[in-house]
Formats: structure tokens, C-alpha cells, sequence
């Protein structure tokens, strides 16, 4: 077991032992005509900035393919199989007493946005999901481990749901987790500031997606 401590983020982010783990960039949740636009949830096209978030999530998935990190998309399904009691009666209490139509198997709504998709090069892969956390029922963990991964750097949406649902797992998995701020979105702004102070402070360290390609480019100079 390794036991080597690695004290700052730059030294956590070295491309020999980390993965990006991109969580739930899906028509439904971010594109205007998906599910979450369409049923006006205050903040998605305000303060919140999704079309940035988006933008610096492509910029993001540049410099990880650069530098050959492990890219891990993690998508959520929401079909009413899936469905635990628990998970329905919450559906039921906010979305006035059925679950949303939203990110249903095989629907465009579920398919990944733009080019935030695998594009058939390095080690990438797909993790279906049908709770908050990447880690919960799936395979994450087994192909993180399989792949010598240490640290994990992980974006997304939203920043107070799965994105911090997936922090939190995984830093109770002993990765080092490093959380670019700017590649998270959230559809209220005070949750979105909130939940980043409370990943800084306990489960990992929040840097911006600029911060992440200067460390990479710094990395691959030496090489």
C-alpha cells in the first residue's frame, strides 16, 4: 500500500496517477432545451453561468486528454426502474407528486451535451448512474483502483448534487479529489458558492480549470 502523502494539490494532479471524472454534462440538465430549462428552474440561464461552465468543461476535457489522463463520464438514468421508495417519495414531495420525465434511458435528454462525450481515443469510459454519487452501484471504483489512480478531479453538475455526492464518496474512498470551480454549475448561486467552500474545506481542494492546464503543461515540459 502506498503510503507516500502528497501534501499540495499540484503534486496530487500528476498525470501518473489521476483521472477526471466528468459528471452528468446531459442535454436534460444543461442544454436550453433540455429538461431543467424547459421546466424554468430559477438560475439556469442566470448568474449561474452554465454556457461558461460548459465552455471551461471543454477546456478541461482538452487538457486531460493532452496529458493521457483516464476520463471517466458519468451519466445519470432516471427511469421510474430504477427507483428506490426513497428516491420516489423525494421525486414525489418536489416535483409535485410523480417523478420528472428528465434523463430517461435512451433519450436525447440523457445523451451527453456537445463534444462532452468520449471520442474513441485513450482510456475513456461511460458509467451509467441512478444515484447522486458516481460511486454508488457502479463500476467507478474497481476501474479507478484497476487503472493505479490516486487522485481524482472531478466537474460537473450540479455542484450541490452529484458533483458533490461523488466528492464526498470519493474522498471517503481515500482518493485525493481536486475540484475545478469553474467546470461545475448549479442553478442557484448561493448553493454553488456554499457547497465549493465546504469541498475546500473538507474533501478535497477547489482550484480553477485554468490552475489544472498550467500544472498538466508544467508536467509535460519536464517530461
Amino acid at each position: 500500500m502506498t503510503t507516500e502523502v502528497l501534501y499540495s494539490w499540484e503534486e496530487q494532479v500528476d498525470p501518473a496517477h489521476t483521472a477526471l471524472v466528468l459528471v452528468d454534462y446531459q442535454n436534460d440538465f444543461v442544454d436550453p432545451q433540455g429538461w431543467v430549462a424547459t421546466q424554468q428552474v430559477p438560475g439556469f440561464l442566470g448568474d449561474t453561468g452554465i454556457t461558461d461552465v460548459l465552455a471551461r468543461a471543454g477546456a478541461l476535457l482538452a487538457a486531460a486528454r493532452a496529458v493521457g489522463l483516464p476520463i471517466v463520464f458519468a451519466r445519470m438514468i432516471g427511469d421510474d426502474k430504477y427507483l428506490s421508495p426513497a428516491m420516489e417519495a423525494q421525486y414525489r414531495r418536489n416535483h409535485g407528486g410523480r417523478r420528472p420525465t428528465c434523463v430517461e434511458e435512451g433519450s436525447w435528454g440523457a445523451e451527453f451535451w456537445g463534444d462532452l462525450r468520449p471520442n474513441g481515443a485513450g482510456v475513456e469510459l461511460v458509467i451509467d448512474k441512478h444515484r447522486y454519487s458516481a460511486f454508488i452501484g457502479t463500476r467507478l471504483d474497481q476501474v479507478l483502483r484497476s487503472n493505479g489512480i490516486r487522485t481524482i478531479v472531478v466537474a460537473g453538475v450540479a455542484t450541490s448534487g452529484c458533483v458533490e455526492s461523488t466528492i464526498r464518496d470519493g474522498f471517503m474512498l481515500d482518493y485525493y479529489v481536486v475540484i475545478p470551480e469553474d467546470a461545475c454549475g448549479d442553478y442557484d448561486a448561493d448553493r454553488h458558492r456554499a457547497t465549493l467552500t465546504k469541498m475546500d474545506l473538507s474533501f478535497g481542494t477547489v482550484v480553477t480549470v485554468d490552475n489544472l492546464v498550467g500544472a498538466w503543461a508544467t508536467r509535460l515540459a519536464r517530461l
